[in-house]
């Protein structure tokens, strides 16, 4: 009997056992059928990031290629403008030469010269249009809205930092706080040993497209020193030291010195406010002079320039003048210490140039202006220690970054509303984070390693502007090639019509140097 129970409980026992193996084997089963699922999906995964991964290196290819056609165009179109300035140089040299001269001849001379003049004149400028078109067009391929990263000394020396660059200049690696790496793409990166000349080479391109008549935004971001005063302002006006605002000025002014001789006369006009606790402020009239609320900044349906009303508006006809504007200003921001810095920036400054350019024989006008800005810090309310007052001033600092980010998401994802007005800084620079303008931002970034944390968020909102794509791209991509061969088309039939005047600029020299030897 006992024997009876025994093997009852042993057949229980096994088949416990067997019910758990067969528990196990239908679990195994269902382990393996999800693992196939899984690889299922991480298969067709794969395939489609192939796909992908093969269609943007072939848009990449094709991007590169209207990049070069670009480049190449513009260089021509270059190389036409000067060999036309050069010979309508010549014949109004030889029609002062001929003016003096008595005679039927002379006098038919000088009207033919005078229409060949008129001529060249026309051709000149329409060249210059077309530069024009074709260099926005290779901006556009650049993208309308760019990210460039740069990286500051370390205060502990070469190598103590936990930011890392890549070798080709667009990749950057930081190490958080548990020792994990994260690694960023941009535009470009530039390392610690950047000079300020090497900056300012990149961005030089946006800067001409402001004197071509477009809306132009530079801005830095990132913690409080991390650099971004130096990056804009710089630690002089002339020399190396000199930031993007010096360089960008003295840019600007040769180039519309340069234009006059061809006919352009351009004006400029310089406002330098703050953004502080959404307060506008005018820097050019000295520490804390507010400007009203309500409707303070306009934005003219035309597309002129911004109006910020109230605001100081001082003319620039020289860089001494651009020195006078940017001491009244550093004199009047508002600046306090934080546990991040002694002078830390607790306002947004906005430095723009309003530029108008006018040429009398086309009827042309330009109307651009380049905004360079100095965000305020943006660490977090902990880090930074503020209390009070300071804590204030780094919540309403945070919101209108927010604001900004707000404004490059629903630009990112093309929303048929986009919050422009919902800061005073993004309502500020709306026509030149919309439409046709340019944006250019700087995140700067601190690579001590008591930093890496702020470091990884100014990195992070910094890849969510790369995100964004606008519709401009695409049609720079459509029309490089059209504009190219429409602006070589425009050129040579100029010069047919001016050849048609009947004198070239090689005769009429002849002519002018044989009468001076009777």
């Amino acid at each position: 009997m006992r024997k009876l129970e025994s093997l009852k409980q042993t057949h229980t026992e096994l088949q416990a056992e067997r019910d758990g193996h067969v528990a196990s084997l239908r679990e195994a089963e269902a382990a393996r059928e999800q693992a196939q699922e899984e690889a299922s999906v991480l298969k067709r995964d794969l395939e489609s990031l192939q796909s992908e991964h093969a269609t943007l290196q072939e848009s990449s290819a094709k991007l590169q290629q209207l990049k070069e056609t670009a480049e190449s165009a513009a260089q021509a179109a270059t190389l036409r403008l000067e060999r036309l300035e050069s010979e309508l140089s010549a014949l109004q040299e030889c029609t002062v030469g001929l003016t003096g001269e008595s005679g039927t001849d002379s006098r038919e001379m000088v009207a033919r010269l005078l229409s060949r003049v008129g001529a060249l004149e026309a051709a000149v400028a329409e060249s210059e249009s077309k530069r024009r078109a074709l260099h926005n067009a290779l901006v556009e391929l650049k993208g309308n809205i760019r990210v460039f990263c740069r990286v500051r000394p370390s205060t502990g020396g070469a190598g103590s930092g936990s930011v890392a660059c890549a070798a080709d200049g667009a990749g950057v690696r930081v190490a958080d706080d548990a020792g994990r790496e994260h690694e960023f793409r941009f535009d470009r990166v530039f390392r610690p040993d950047a000079s300020q000349a090497a900056v300012y080479a990149e961005v030089s391109d946006l800067v001409q497209s402001a004197l071509d008549g477009y809306k132009v935004c530079l801005f830095s971001y990132g913690q409080t020193g991390a650099g971004k005063t130096h990056t804009m302002q710089g630690t002089s006006q002339l020399g190396e030291g000199a930031g993007i605002i010096p360089r960008a000025a003295r840019q600007i002014l040769a180039a519309a010195a340069a234009l006059r001789e061809r006919g352009y006369e351009y004006s400029l006009e310089a406002t330098f406010v703050e953004v502080y606790n959404e307060t506008l402020r005018d820097l050019l009239a000295g520490k804390g002079a507010r400007l009203p609320d309500g409707n303070a900044i306009q934005h003219p349906a035309d597309g002129g320039h911004t109006v910020v009303l109230g605001a100081t508006r001082m003319p620039v006809a020289d860089e001494a003048d651009v020195a006078d504007v940017l001491a009244r200003a550093a004199a009047a921001r508002s600046v306090e210490a934080t546990a991040m810095n002694a002078t830390s920036s607790r306002s947004h400054s906005v430095f723009t140039l309003n530029i108008t350019g006018v040429h009398a024989a086309s009827d042309a006008v330009l109307r651009g202006s380049l905004s360079l800005v100095d965000l305020a810090g943006s660490e977090r309310l902990a880090r930074s220690g503020a209390e009070g007052a300071r804590a204030k001033e780094a919540c309403s600092i945070n919101r209108s970054l927010s604001a900004l980010g707000d404004v490059f998401q629903a630009l990112a994802a093309r929303a048929a509303h986009v919050p422009y007005r919902n800061s005073k800084l993004t309502h500020l620079l709306q026509p030149c984070l919309g439409g046709s303008g340019k944006t250019l931002m700087f995140v700067n970034v601190n690579p001590d390693p008591a930093s890496a944390g702020e470091t990884l968020c100014s990195l992070r909102f910094a890849a969510k502007v790369n995100a964004v794509d606008t519709a401009a791209k695409g049609g720079a991509a459509r029309h490089v090639s059209s504009l190219a061969e429409t602006g070589a088309r425009a050129v040579a039939e100029a010069k047919r019509k001016a050849a048609g005047a009947g004198v070239s600029a090689g005769a009429a020299g002849r002519a002018v140097r044989s009468r001076g030897a009777l």
